[in-house]
């Protein structure tokens, strides 16, 4: 058994998968920021990004996972100055810079929202390995037009300060727990 009691193989297994993600999330994006300006990955170096993908009309995923953010960042204490927490919209349509201001500022202060052309916003979900799609709404078989939700992912990723693949957290980790392996890795 290693650290986390997990039998050798799984252990093995566990750190080949994290090897992998660290060879494919390249983390690149250029977007705009929810005041905004023209932003790239590259201006966040020096600090540890946790980004989300997500939209504004999310009814659970979104407003649970960036509540969890808020809290993390409570829970960081004097270390939240070094992590920059990071919403990135997959329904650029919708979530323009003002819209994405007005959301963020509900969960934490220091959210940044991110959007962008639907071909920013497609290039930053690939560079994170993101899944996200369109998903229509249906009336009487028919579509209701203008309407529809965004099925994507819920991973919560961690970039170090030099822009690499660190950790990737899921909706069942605990914001206590997010924190504690983010002190971890800052303490590497």
């Amino acid at each position: 058994m290693d650290q986390t009691g997990a039998p050798p193989e799984e252990a093995d297994q566990a750190r080949t998968a994290q090897e992998v993600l660290r060879e494919i999330v390249t983390g690149e994006f250029s977007l705009t920021d929810h005041h905004g300006n023209a932003v790239t990955d590259e201006n966040y170096r020096g600090s540890w990004p946790l980004i989300f993908f997500g939209y504004t009309h999310c009814p659970d995923v979104c407003p649970t996972t960036l509540a969890v953010v808020g809290l993390v960042m409570d829970a960081l204490g004097g270390d939240a100055a070094k992590v920059q927490p990071l919403f990135i919209t997959v329904d650029p349509s919708r979530d323009t810079p003002e819209i994405m201001a007005d959301y963020v500022a509900v969960f934490h202060p220091r959210i940044i929202g991110l959007t962008g052309s639907e071909k920013q916003v497609a290039a930053a979900a690939q560079s994170h390995r993101v899944y996200y799609a369109k998903v229509l709404m249906f009336e009487d078989d028919k579509i209701i037009e203008g309407e529809y939700s965004m099925d994507h992912g819920a991973g919560l990723y961690l970039m170090d300060p030099q822009g690499v693949y660190t950790a990737v957290f899921s909706p069942i980790d605990t914001a206590e727990e997010i924190a504690a392996k983010i002190r971890e890795f800052m303490s590497k």
